[in-house]
């Protein structure tokens, strides 16, 4: 049977919005490791420079993480 109602926003874009009902939350919800992927070996040396340039600045700001490499790698 599935489940009702929406799924929960996660904390983190609960964190960027803003949490107007001041409710609290999840302190127990689990986030993967703010590191970035290894660069792929099958891009191009092009395509490889700027994984590495944008790769750098995405996990400055924490936004990039491990398991994120299929959708960067694109």
């Amino acid at each position: 049977m599935a489940t009702r109602g929406r799924k929960s926003t996660p904390t983190a874009m609960k964190k960027l919005e803003g949490n107007p009902g001041n409710r609290p939350l999840n302190a127990k919800e689990s986030t993967p490791e703010k590191k970035a992927p290894t660069c792929p070996k099958w891009l191009e040396p092009e395509a490889k420079k700027e994984w590495k340039r944008l790769a750098k600045q995405m996990e400055a700001i924490g936004i990039l993480t491990d398991v994120d490499m299929a959708a960067f790698a694109g």
